[in-house]
């Protein structure tokens, strides 16, 4: 009977143990490969093996059950049961093309799969082209990530690329969802004579853009006047962008 008690006592506290060890945190993965959990509650990360990652990536947002704790050492094991956020979906690399399919491999330090890539989402990239792809679907069930290419970078855009990548490692998305898309085509571009009312009209001060003649946008211009008392005036012009983001829209949550 007492055998009995006890067996039943360890049992109720691996039961509490296991509920009271699901954590979230975000994942660190090593250049070796082994991953830890930061879970910020004051006690060490949570060691997970490269088997135990359930298909998530250095830099997301993860829940970890543990499921061993040196009560001395302090030291953690677990194994990551969800993926709660993405860090980032979209990575810069190049193609490795086959016959019936291709894969992209990412121009990064931290293990990650190759991603499967079918030749019908190559968008016109071909072997060892270096570019953007996205992750689009990773069941459990697949053997492989699934990504598609969005963009092909070339030569000429080396600095471009390099701009992306960091965005990219900083988890920032490196295009616009349609929904974005559909409402900024909808955006006026000329501005009505109510809310130009509004504002200091400086159009007939000479003002010229200061971005390069490759920039996609045109947002920052400096102004030149000269007074009557003799001095110059240079005036700072920022482009208001705030005005074409409603509160609540597609446009506000990407911004956000």
């Amino acid at each position: 009977m007492g055998r009995k008690q006890k067996s039943k006592q360890r049992k109720e506290k691996l039961k509490k143990f296991t509920a009271s060890h699901q954590l979230k945190g975000v994942l660190d993965v090593t250049r070796s490969g082994m991953g830890y959990v930061v879970v910020g509650d004051n006690k060490s990360d949570v060691m997970i093996r490269p088997g135990d990652f359930n298909n998530a990536l250095h830099g997301d947002t993860v829940t970890v059950k543990v499921v061993k704790e040196n009560l001395s050492t302090g030291k953690r094991d677990g194994k990551i049961i969800e993926v709660l956020k993405r860090k980032q979906t979209e990575f810069i690399g190049h193609i490795q093309l086959s016959t019936n399919f291709a894969f992209f491999v990412a121009d990064t330090d931290k293990p990650m799969p190759d991603l499967f890539i079918p030749l019908q989402s190559l968008n016109g990239a071909k072997h060892k082209d270096r570019v953007i792809a996205k992750l689009v679907q990773w069941e459990k069930t697949d053997r492989k990530p699934i990504g598609e290419v969005i963009q092909v970078l070339l030569a000429e855009d080396e600095n471009d690329a390099a701009m992306k990548e960091l965005l990219a490692e900083a988890g920032f998305p490196l295009s616009f969802g349609d929904d974005v898309l559909e409402e900024t085509a909808r955006l006026p571009e000329i501005l009505d004579s109510a809310e130009i009312a509004k504002r200091k009209d400086c159009r007939n001060v000479l003002t010229f853009t200061i971005d390069p003649i490759d920039a996609r946008d045109f947002d920052d211009a400096i102004s030149y006047r000269e007074l009557k008392n003799g001095q110059y005036e240079i005036g700072v012009h920022i482009a208001d962008v705030s005005y074409y983001v409603e509160p609540g829209t597609a446009l506000d949550e990407e911004a956000y």
